[in-house]
């Protein structure tokens, strides 16, 4: 059972029992949120569950005079506006997953509004949608638990999402969007008007933004390390949980149990509607062990199409390898030499289909036949979206760590074990990625000005650890992230293309491949595997 002692990380109980249909998810009076709303804008959130939203404050009828910031709110009370050093994450007994998803597009998305920790939005048709693809994406998947924040755009996502599930509903405090206090309620382009270099540092360095005397990513930080205390401490059983929040606090809540400080603030993107995936292995004696098992699983394709005019500079697509008879069978693979199953090839071409909406300069593959096997399959598929066919460049130190006496073994039977003698030191392999990713990062330096993608086919091993580079990280990244067969791992360049300058849009996203996917939770959550391996 969750406590509700602790304020600071209070979780209210919705309802004793469960919840047989979305019809009958309880809907939540809106706070006051510190904003004093002027007339004529008087409406509230008050929608019933089966109605349609529709927006209480269009850019029509409301302007930023209209809220102020009075220098509390109810959730002052709590007590979680600290700017301090996030707490580890608890000790745990047995395996947890938590699955993240953001809520849809809500009416001050839409119009560009700062919404902070207001309760003043809702969703438009267009969150209905993205929240009831995640509903479908999501369908078979069994959930013990669901935990969401108290604003209103997060409750209606999850009571869509949740759909006619039963087990217990809970609303967390601290699950709340990022406080902005002055912030909140401003269109966009009105808060550089008229905060200029404050605004600026908002958007340029969030971490070292401050704002009527408070750090709101630092203190972000530090609520979502609270969060994780009572989602983790939850000692009844519960082992897989669903949990709806927002862009800015699940950026924070991945960000904390993977071990990154507030620098790393929209360095891992959280897109409306989008699932994260995180492992929890208990450990001995100290904090549990976490793999990144996806990130940002979008309803829609996990980029937009470059002439859709986002303004990203260049993207670098990573594509694991179609799946090969031994990979079926969960075997260590290493470098041994296998092409692609006919699951494989089939997950191939969902991945080159899924890349037609861009226009791909170059592919650069690992040696191994089943990387080279779906690099030539996507370079075809370019010329059927009408592009030039781009070239297919091996890369050997792209190639697979090899396992020594491991490869051909089952992967469950290397969990906790050291590989030993003949398998690649990690070291190596590290050293490897690093040249790789420079390597990548040239590739497209050398493609010249406009939208550039590069697709790199590889190993998950590989994809870790050049994430990691990308990330700075150190060595020990590489247990984080994970690659399934036919995954897609995005990095985008807003603006300049340098090695450190690259942005997280997504982690083995796996919706294209549609029946053919991995699915978000598992029956055996005691053999989570991560890089070529298990733990």
């Amino acid at each position: 059972m969750l406590s509700c002692s602790q304020c600071s990380v209070a979780v209210c109980r919705l309802k004793d029992r469960p919840v047989p249909r979305a019809t009958q998810f309880p809907s939540l009076r809106p706070q006051s949120m510190g904003l004093e709303r002027l007339p004529p804008a008087k409406s509230r959130y008050a929608a019933s569950s089966t109605a349609v939203a529709s927006s209480t404050a269009t850019a029509e009828q409301v302007t930023e005079q209209d809220f102020t910031w009075k220098g509390s709110d109810s959730f002052s009370e709590l007590g979680d506006r600290k700017d301090q050093t996030p707490l580890p994450l608890p000790h745990l007994s047995e395996s947890k997953r938590v699955v993240l998803v953001r809520h849809g597009q809500s009416t001050w998305n839409a119009e560009g509004r700062i919404q902070g920790s207001t309760d003043f939005a809702e969703l438009t048709q267009k969150g209905r949608a993205q929240a009831d693809t995640t509903r479908v994406t999501l369908i078979d998947d069994k959930f013990d638990m669901l935990i969401h924040s108290p604003l209103a755009r997060a409750a209606q996502t999850a009571e869509i999402v949740w759909g006619d599930r039963t087990g217990p509903v809970h609303v967390l405090p601290s699950l709340r969007e990022i406080d902005l206090y002055s912030f909140q309620g401003l269109l966009k382009h009105h808060g550089k008007e008229q905060y200029g270099e404050q605004f600026r540092m908002w958007q340029k360095q969030a971490a070292e933004f401050e704002i009527d005397g408070r750090p709101p990513v630092r203190e972000l930080w530090f609520r979502a390390s609270l969060a994780w205390q009572q989602i983790l401490g939850d000692q009844s059983g519960n082992r897989n949980t669903l949990l709806v929040a927002h862009n800015a606090v699940n950026q924070a809540l991945v960000a904390t149990a993977i071990g990154l400080p507030p620098t790393y603030f929209r360095r891992l993107l959280q897109n409306n509607g989008a699932t994260t995936v995180l492992d929890f292995q208990p450990t001995k004696d100290g904090p549990p062990r976490v793999n990144l098992d996806r990130l940002n699983q979008t309803p829609g394709p996990p980029f937009i199409p470059d002439e859709a005019g986002k303004g990203v500079s260049a993207r670098i697509i990573f594509v694991q390898h179609g799946a090969t008879l031994s990979s079926e069978d969960n075997l260590l693979m290493g470098t041994r030499d296998e092409v692609p199953s006919t699951l494989g090839e089939m997950q191939t071409n969902k991945a080159a289909e899924l890349l037609m909406d861009l226009k791909v300069q170059t592919v650069l593959t690992s040696p191994l036949k089943r990387a080279q096997a779906t690099a030539k399959v996507i370079s075809r598929v370019q010329s059927l979206a009408g592009f030039t066919e781009p070239k297919v460049q091996v890369l050997d130190e792209l190639t697979n760590r090899g396992m020594g006496e491991w490869e051909g073994r089952h992967a469950l039977e290397a969990k906790g074990q050291d590989l030993g003698k003949g398998a690649e030191p990690l070291s190596q392999v590290w050293q490897r990625a690093e040249n790789c990713w420079q390597h990548v990062v040239q590739a497209i330096q050398e493609e010249g000005e406009g939208p550039r993608n590069v697709v790199v086919v590889g190993h998950s091993i590989l994809t870790a650890a050049m994430l990691g580079h990308c990330l700075g990280l150190g060595q020990e990244s590489m247990s984080l992230f994970k690659a399934d067969c036919g995954g897609v791992t995005v990095v985008e360049f807003p603006r300049e293309v340098t090695p450190e300058a690259g942005v997280v849009q997504c982690i083995n996203y796996t919706a294209h491949l549609g029946r053919w996917s991995v699915p978000i939770t598992n029956d055996d959550m005691d053999s989570v595997c991560g890089i070529e391996g298990c733990f």
